[in-house]
């Protein structure tokens, strides 16, 4: 099976890639970004399987060459500025980037080969501010974007809609929910606790863990059962639908952090880093994952703390 990989530098792609070549070791990848991605953790005879393009995807001439090279029967979109934060810095950048970039595949598919099915990747951060008699989230409620990053989400998932309507391309859509694991940049949340507990373990700095709002609740899942979300979604989604890709488990930013400070055995500091804190957050996230395990049979299997000391051991591992 032929795959198309948007973003494939991501921390999300590597596990996606990961996971591809598990169920299908036949499988023929086509990893595009605009830097190229160091799969060091990916076994020799499968980087053999993969082709790299260095494409900006602002620019649809060069998409339309990628796509009648590599010929995907499946597309995953996860190219994206992705952190919520910068979209508050860059605003303008943050929403022409994720929409255009986004616009041009879909009109690149349609120019080239209309037949593929795509895997559109949205964000809970769709759902705004909403009243705790909505909580857990299901997919009908309503978008309510309270960041620069989440109108573009809420763009981009309306565009699928369009298309799949009037073109007929075929667009299955995701809003995932927070996820972490090994490999993630430390500019995410618990990445970051992760690296700063281990940097104090390892005696690399002061027992000083630099934090936001901790009150804030949110829907966390492992990136290894996120990514096999979004095969079951591939291979099982109905095409116009949306799906959320949850644990359907809130949990307190305090209590995650927390649970890396006991896996480490520190003792430490917490400080408020002013710079760490949002104009506007969301105060708590917690989705409804029916849908998608109904439809797919997907649910998380990894134990939530399992995925924070793998986060640990990972940038023990680094530093």
């Amino acid at each position: 099976m032929n795959y198309l990989i948007t973003g494939a530098s991501g921390f999300v792609a590597g596990h996606l890639i990961e996971a591809i070549f598990k169920n299908d070791p036949q499988a023929l990848v086509t990893a595009v970004d605009l830097s190229e991605p160091d799969y060091y953790f990916i076994g020799n005879s499968v980087r053999d399987s993969i082709r790299f393009a260095k494409v900006d995807l602002l620019v649809i001439d060069d998409l339309i060459r990628i796509l009648e090279m590599a010929n995907p029967y499946f597309i995953i979109h996860l190219a994206a500025f992705s952190s919520v934060a910068y979209s508050w810095k860059k605003p303008i950048d943050s929403f022409k980037n994720n929409l255009n970039i986004f616009l041009n595949l879909l009109e690149a598919v349609k120019q080239v080969n209309p037949e593929p099915r795509i895997l559109s990747v949205g964000s809970s951060e769709q759902y705004g501010v909403v009243s705790v008699d909505k909580i857990p989230l299901t997919e009908t409620e309503p978008p309510n974007p309270i960041s620069p990053y989440a109108v573009a989400r809420v763009a981009q998932e309306y565009m699928a809609s369009v298309y799949v309507k009037g073109f007929k391309l075929d667009i299955v859509t995701t809003r995932s929910f927070n996820h972490f694991g090994p490999r993630q940049d430390e500019r995410f949340v618990l990445s970051s606790f992760a690296k700063q507990v281990a940097e104090i373990k390892k005696e690399n700095r002061k027992p000083v863990i630099y934090v936001g709002d901790l009150s804030i609740v949110r829907d966390f899942t492992d990136v290894r059962d996120v990514v096999k979300a979004y095969l079951s979604l591939l291979n099982n989604g109905i095409s116009g639908e949306i799906y959320n890709v949850c644990s359907g488990i809130g949990r307190t930013l305090k209590e995650c952090l927390y649970g890396f400070i006991q896996i480490a055995g520190i003792e430490c500091e917490i400080k408020k880093a002013e710079e760490l804190m949002r104009p506007v957050d969301n105060p708590i996230i917690i989705g409804d994952n029916t849908k998608t395990k109904e439809r797919t049979g997907w649910f998380p299997e990894t134990p939530f703390e399992i995925t924070l000391r793998d986060t640990y051991e990972y940038w023990m591992s680094r530093i």
